[in-house]
Parts: structure tokens; sequence; C-alpha cells
């Protein structure tokens, strides 16, 4: 699809319920997934068999429609000196989406997920747009309460530029998806999985970010596995169980 607020042609690809084509009247549930860093929608296509898992869980909860998203190594958000990811996903996505296929009105039906950067994408997107997004997966989110010094993401990832330095540390702060964390935030709630054995995003990060959502009496089912890695091989069961989770709420 075009976006406007990015001038490119967004690609994406799109799950739909077996019944789809036949039933005709029938609107479901939508989960957009994000991409994670130096990855793009296809990894869900060709890193895993969604399909054949989306299937399964289905046929044994219920329908509906997955969205695999693009995401540029943005970060999802409205960069000052790259793009506006936020804004287009809101703006042009989600609106686009809702004409084109038959999905449910209302955010208690959207849910939105994702692996790393799509996952901190994700609980942005909940926490900032509750009117649109009830439901988070984050999968080995890139919650990171501070970039190690040595990580070679400040030199090479720019979506966080203060103009002087790639990776500006203020720049990053003041995105954090706590930011948008508030009390008696009713509604919402949380599938977050990632492992002991992460070496990208440490484990207390993501467990201390699992910390602040239920402090604010938002609901949070975490998940800590204790052998899997930052990779496709442990993200496949996860995103399975991620999905699992889901259906059945």
């Amino acid at each position: 699809m075009y976006s406007p607020l990015l001038g490119i042609d967004w690609n994406y690809a799109v799950y739909l319920p077996v019944n789809y084509q036949l039933d005709t009247t029938t609107a479901y549930p939508v989960l957009y997934m994000l991409s994670g860093l130096y990855g793009n929608y296809r990894d869900f296509l060709t890193r895993m068999p969604s399909q054949a898992i989306l299937d399964k869980e289905i046929q044994a909860a219920g329908p509906m429609i997955v969205i695999f998203v693009d995401g540029f190594n943005s970060f999802y958000i409205n960069a000052r000196h790259g793009m506006a990811m936020e804004d287009a996903l809101i703006c042009d996505l989600v609106p686009a989406m809702a004409e084109r296929y038959r999905i449910q009105s209302g955010a208690s039906h959207h849910a939105i997920g994702g692996i790393g950067m799509g996952g901190y994408g994700a609980a942005r997107f909940v926490l900032r747009y509750p009117d649109i997004f009830a439901k988070g997966l984050l999968i080995s989110p890139t919650v990171w309460e501070r970039l190690k010094n040595t990580s070679p993401l400040r030199q090479h990832l720019h979506a966080f530029n203060d103009g002087q330095e790639p990776w500006s540390d203020r720049v990053y702060t003041s995105h954090f998806p706590t930011h948008d964390v508030h009390h008696r935030m009713t509604g919402l709630s949380f599938y977050i999985e990632t492992s002991a054995t992460d070496h990208t995003i440490p484990v207390h990060d993501v467990r201390d970010f699992a910390t602040v959502l239920r402090e604010a009496e938002i609901p949070v089912d975490y998940v800590q596995d204790e052998t899997g890695t930052h990779g496709w091989a442990y993200w496949q069961p996860a995103v399975a169980r991620a999905y699992r989770w889901l259906l059945g709420q």
C-alpha cells in the first residue's frame, strides 16, 4: 500500500482465516505483527511457518486476521531525522487495513505485537493509543533501560539521532514506552516473553518493564525462558505461545 506520510509503497503481508472468502459478511479481530531490527515483514513467513501455526491455533480457539508489517529499522517512532513511522502506522496503515479487510471495530478487537524492535513498537502503540489497541504481544522486546556503550547500534542505528550522534540516550529516553503508562488504564493487557540467556536485551530490563506495567495495574502475562537466544529458533515457539495467549483472551 502507498503511505502518504512515508512517501513510499509500504510492504505488508496478511493472513486471512480459512473461511474469509466463503463468508463475506463476518468481521474479525486483527493482530498487527511488527518486524524486528534488520528484518522485514517476510521474516514472519520465511523464518517460521506462520500460516501453519495460525491455522492450528485458530482451529482450536477462533479466527483472526494477522497483518505482518515492515519497520525499516525505525523503532516505529516519529524520528526527528528520519521516518514518521508512528504517524504512518496510525494514520495510513490502520485505516487502510480497516477499509481493505473486514476488521472488527473497537480497541478490544485490535492487538499489536512484534519481535525485538517490533515488541518495543508494539508496547508504545498500546500505551499511546489505548483507543486503538488493547492488547500487546512483546517477544524479546528491546526495552533497554540504557543501551551499552559498546553496542554497535550506537553507530549504526539512526532512529534516535539527535543531529549530532546516531544514537542519543536523551532521544531514546524521551520515546521510552513507560512515559505513556498511567494508572487505571483499563482494558489493556500484555503478553511479554523473553529469555534469561538473551544477550541482546538483558532479561532484567524486560522484567523491569513488565513490573512498571503491573504497578500501573495493567495485566501482564510474563514468560521467561531459560535457554533461548535472540533468534528465530526461540522466536518461532515464542510467537506461537503469544498467538495462543491472544486467542484465549
